[in-house]
């Protein structure tokens, strides 16, 4: 008897650990919003901040948790404050923002994968939540930065829907 009740304690306290956060809503396209040299669209509910070089995000079923950000990034200076040496592949760049963020304590990479037109995401867990990015190469020293953070996995399809919306304007 005391190994059953240790056996389902521990899967209660596993699924627990899993599921920790808001579930997402449903990923349903949403509106379109626009910065100086990009536009991106985003799911429904997703609130929005604009600036002339970045659109932030977030969600109200997890405000301080389901964040979203695109915006320009040096990728030269990614690469070097991370210890690198420039020029740089757009693979560098992304594992050496993982490294910044493993160095600080926050976050821990998992995987990346090129995802068409020299993109690049990425994934891995964010201070207790998940982490997704996309890095899309501009020229030889910026690239546009898509960063997507929930609260489990649940918010996966929101971070794909971003990401499969953003649009460089000329």
């Amino acid at each position: 008897m005391p190994r059953i009740f240790f056996l389902v304690l521990s899967v209660m306290f596993v699924a627990a650990a899993c599921s920790a956060g808001a579930e997402a809503p449903v990923a349903n396209g949403g509106d379109v919003v626009c910065a100086e040299d990009f536009c991106v669209g985003y799911p429904d509910g997703w609130e929005v901040e604009t600036g002339p070089e970045y659109v932030s995000f977030s969600h109200p079923d997890a405000p301080e948790q389901a964040l979203a950000t695109v915006a320009f990034v040096n990728t030269e200076g990614v690469v070097t404050a991370a210890g690198g040496t420039w020029p740089a592949t757009t693979e560098t760049v992304v594992r050496s923002l993982w490294t910044l963020l493993e160095q600080q304590g926050v976050a821990s990479f998992e995987r990346m994968e090129r995802v068409g037109e020299g993109r690049i995401s990425a994934v891995g867990s964010y201070e207790g939540g998940r982490l997704w990015t996309l890095f899309i190469p501009l020229d030889s020293r910026r690239a546009i930065g898509v960063e997507v953070r929930g609260p489990n996995k649940s918010w996966e399809p929101h971070a794909r829907l971003f990401f499969d919306q953003v649009i460089v304007t000329p």
